[in-house]
């Protein structure tokens, strides 16, 4: 029969089962796996229309979690996704597509909007994104006025840029989501993930008649 431990502290409920049926024996107790974080914040960050950057390596998108940040990042997920207007020959090498890691708090760029997934919880001030477009201009994307700058490190994940080959046909959808299905990545204090095109090999690898569009889900928590 399941019993409650008298010796157990003040205040602090236990349960579990006596091994026999003295009020001596010892017991087993249950153990129930829990959470121990307390998420403060669930959010969604995207990006405005971005059109390419020729020859320019491009960060379309970055978070950044603040030097003494109160709170802990998640990254959950990252979602690029590419329209192109213009066909590429199949002998241009398009970017690659990268999210790596920085420290270093972006410069330049336009701050972007984080949104909560529910509306009660409030994103704390030291975590920020930004972008590489100001305004999505009628589909065609505007650049902002000073390129997004940041000095990216090691890399988490990668692959290449998809290719809009011919202009017969249907167009598939064409998005790459990383971290789906993966542990998250964590971003302590001063530190941040960038999602990034690497230099093109020529300009028509990644031309202005291109469109990007990056969306970073994340969530903000306070311990362990």
């Amino acid at each position: 029969m399941g019993d409650v431990d008298s010796t157990a502290v003040s205040g602090v409920e236990v349960r579990g089962y006596r091994r026999g049926t003295l009020s001596t024996d010892s017991w087993d107790q249950y153990v129930v796996p829990v959470n121990d974080r307390i998420t403060s914040y669930r959010g969604r960050c995207a990006t405005f229309v971005t059109a390419g950057r020729g020859l320019v390596a491009q960060k379309l998108m970055a978070i950044h979690n603040a030097t003494s940040s109160p709170v802990t990042v998640c990254v959950n997920r990252i979602v690029v996704d590419i329209m192109s207007t213009v066909v590429k020959a199949v002998t241009v090498v398009p970017p690659v597509i990268r999210v790596q890691r920085f420290t270093a708090v972006p410069t330049n760029g336009t701050a972007l909007t984080k949104v909560p997934m529910d509306t009660t919880m409030t994103s704390d001030a030291a975590v920020t994104l930004w972008g590489d477009s100001s305004a999505d201009n009628a589909g065609a994307g505007t650049p902002s006025a000073t390129t997004l700058t940041i000095t990216a490190g090691s890399i988490l994940t990668q692959t290449w840029t998809p290719r809009w080959i011919t202009a017969v046909g249907y167009e598939p959808f064409d998005s790459t989501i990383f971290f789906q299905g993966d542990p998250d990545v964590t971003l302590r204090a001063l530190e941040g993930l960038v999602v990034f095109l690497d230099q093109a090999v020529v300009t028509t690898g990644n031309p202005a008649t291109d469109r990007w569009l990056c969306t970073i889900d994340w969530e903000e928590y306070q311990r362990p």
